[in-house]
């Protein structure tokens, strides 16, 4: 790719701009809430209290389908909650398949950076998340 634009995404949970996969198989899914990929090769919503569910390859479900509708690994996507204000560092939360601007600090705890916020109140965000995780002591 010469060169790469993403525009800001808009205020519907689930749009996006970025890398997309097609793969898991899992349905029911919810536009726009932070999933995690199991070795079963299913899409779980990603969850701070526990390193099984947010360790490994995070996305952004962008419909109900992983295999339709797609999973954003990396890019601008408006998830599903408001995360936090402009510019804030985002991690993944203790409430499953959401992002937070505040790390986990409960004992056991996964402290996971995801992305930045982009809107104080759609939940626009650049979604990339680090590969490093932290469990809190």
């Amino acid at each position: 790719i010469h060169k790469r634009h993403l525009a800001k995404t808009s205020n519907t949970d689930g749009d996006a701009d970025g890398d997309i996969v097609y793969f898991g198989g899992t349905t029911s899914m919810t536009a726009g809430a932070i999933y995690h990929f199991k070795s079963d090769g299913t899409w779980e919503k990603a969850d701070a209290d526990s390193a099984a569910t947010c360790d490994g390859l995070l996305g952004v479900a962008l419909g109900a389908a992983s295999d339709t509708n797609g999973v954003l690994l990396r890019g601008m996507v408006t998830i599903a909650n408001d995360p936090g204000a402009v510019g804030d560092v985002l991690f993944v939360s203790t409430s499953a398949g959401q992002a937070i601007a505040t790390a986990p600090s409960g004992s056991g705890d996964i402290v996971r950076v995801v992305g930045y916020c982009l809107d104080a109140s759609n939940g626009q965000i650049y979604f990339n998340p680090d590969g490093a995780f932290v469990e809190v002591a």
